[in-house]
């Protein structure tokens, strides 16, 4: 005989009056104190603190509202927006349970069947009591995640999806979390003290039920179910098994489908950047919380400022690295906004994330540095803004003879630090000289070379006699030998003489026969005034060319 499936633990989060505290959370100020009020169907829905000191009341004409507060501004209910912010708060939420429902209009539906794992430790939850373990703990957070998120919450833990969201939107309890404790006995003795309303039945249905004397949950829960169904029909019968506590329905999990954005209106027109800066805090906080809910860090931002009296500004902000880190993004976002030059005054913000990829959980060891890598981001984003898109890059080994192709721009890729050693392993490019790399060979410009200083391959590691430059020329710049007495002095780059301090090499390169062949011996070269450079002599027709620097 098949067993029935047990009823899960919910906790059911609750957003009192959510229209209105949307508006208000997309305002730079909580209220302008001429009182608020939204309407729905031409009557008064939800107000401010202002509106209900000035005499609003739920349920008022849109007129009767007007002639009690007559600064009142009014705004439309808009269902579809609510349900975006709904659904924007479970993207949060899925990084403290594994799976949310979304409950419109007012409320989301947590799986606790998990809390136990935030339990504090054996014997934290007394037997018996209204919470199983750490599901006052996931109560508590999913309130504060809202609360960061600009929302005022209130949680209800019980077994059942349909007793914990009726008793989150109509239950009276202390505080801003409550629990019932688990079976679906206690369910129903919490439930019994609710109007129907609270079930979900129909108005008409309602209408009858109370017609016949049951006005509320517990009434209904002692009713025989043979007559409800006659008479009241499948949604009786499933309310007065809802009174009982008796849900054992699945959880409906909620799978963002869109990439996430805040917006933003500022109480004043904005000239500079300064004024700026505290919004945009604000809308990476709420940006960087939807995405690390989702395992997501953001790789391209897109900044929107909306221009008084009107058209907008865009801003790509590419990032170094995928990060859900608030602080993070700011550091870039700072620098383009520093160097705007705007038509208009900004009125309001939207940052967008334009561009996402999965951020893998990183297992700190003892001595890593995790600042360090953060500080690195920073740098990086700061680069980047500067030099320009693009400008930026990692350099990539390629196979190929030729130094000025041997390897190809990619995207800086985090270095992976050595455990333990509290080091950020410099990155190492391959050596694709290594095949026709010669050395000693003869000296074609008739002077002793210099005490040879231990080189540095394209690997980076120490090899006698090889030796890269930092920076390579984008083309190679000719250069004039001078000498006296077979001996070389100097060397004339830029129409300057340059005093020759020190010289190291050959090191012969040649090769790729199929694209027309090359033939150089480089010479390591100290300059006066230049430093040391990398210089080679073209073995085609002898002339010298300076290709590098060694900063």
């Amino acid at each position: 005989m098949p067993r029935e499936p047990a009823a899960p633990r919910v906790l059911a989060l609750q957003l009192p009056d959510l229209p209105l505290q949307r508006v208000l959370r997309g305002r730079e100020r909580a209220a302008s104190g001429r009182g608020l009020a939204i309407l729905e169907d031409g009557r008064v829905a939800c107000c401010d603190a202002a509106a209900r000191a000035a005499g609003v009341r739920a349920g008022q004409s849109a007129a009767e509202a007007l002639a009690a507060c007559g600064r009142l501004e009014t705004v439309v209910r808009d269902p579809a927006a609510d349900l975006v912010a709904l659904r924007a708060l479970a993207e949060v939420l899925l990084g403290i349970a594994p799976a949310v429902e979304v409950a419109a209009p007012d409320a989301l539906l947590l799986d606790a069947g998990a809390a136990r794992l935030l339990a504090a430790g054996a014997g934290a939850v007394p037997p018996g009591g209204a919470f199983g373990p750490g599901e006052e703990r996931l109560a508590h957070r999913a309130v504060q995640a809202a609360a960061d998120m600009g929302y005022a919450a209130r949680a209800v833990v019980a077994t059942g999806r349909g007793p914990a969201a009726a008793l989150a939107r109509y239950g009276r309890f202390d505080g801003a979390v409550h629990g019932v404790a688990p079976g679906g006995a206690a369910a129903a003795a919490a439930l019994a003290g609710l109007p129907l309303a609270a079930l979900g039945l129909a108005p008409a249905v309602a209408g009858r039920l109370a017609a016949v004397g049951v006005a509320g949950a517990g009434a209904l829960a002692r009713l025989p179910e043979g007559t409800l169904a006659h008479r009241f029909g499948p949604e009786g019968v499933r309310a007065a098994r809802l009174a009982r506590g008796e849900d054992a329905s699945p959880l409906v999990p909620h799978v963002p489908e869109t990439l996430p954005q805040e917006s933003l209106e500022l109480e004043a027109p904005a000239e500079g950047a300064e004024p700026l800066l505290f919004g945009l805090k604000r809308l990476a906080d709420r940006v960087a919380a939807r995405l690390a809910g989702r395992g997501l860090g953001a790789t391209r931002l897109r900044l929107v400022l909306a221009l008084d009296p009107r058209g907008e500004e865009r801003i790509q902000v590419p990032l170094s690295q995928p990060s859900a880190s608030a602080a993070r993004w700011l550091v870039p976002v700072k620098e383009h906004l520093f160097t705007l030059r705007l038509p208009g005054a900004v009125t309001a913000l939207r940052l967008v994330a334009a561009e996402v990829a999965p951020v893998a959980a990183e297992q700190l060891a003892f001595g890593d540095r995790p600042e360090a890598v953060a500080a690195l981001d920073g740098v990086l984003a700061r680069l980047a803004v500067r030099l320009g898109d693009g400008a930026l890059f990692a350099a990539e080994p390629v196979a190929r003879y030729r130094p000025e192709g041997a390897y190809r721009p990619v995207p800086f890729r985090r270095p992976r630090a050595s455990r333990g050693s509290g080091q950020v392993p410099s990155a190492r490019a391959g050596r694709p000289f290594d095949a026709l790399t010669m050395h000693g060979a003869s000296n074609p410009l008739g002077v002793s070379p210099s005490s040879p200083e231990r080189g540095i391959d394209a690997s980076g590691q120490g090899e006698e006699g090889a030796f890269r430059p930092t920076r390579l020329l984008a083309a190679p710049e000719q250069v004039i030998a001078e000498g006296e007495g077979g001996r070389l002095t100097a060397l004339r780059v830029g129409g300057r003489d340059r005093a020759v301090l020190a010289l190291d090499g050959p090191e012969r390169l040649r090769g790729e026969w199929w694209s027309g062949g090359f033939d150089r011996d480089y010479y390591r070269v100290r300059l006066e005034g230049l430093g040391d450079c990398w210089v080679y002599r073209d073995g085609a027709d002898g002339r010298l060319w300076l290709h590098g620097f060694f900063d």
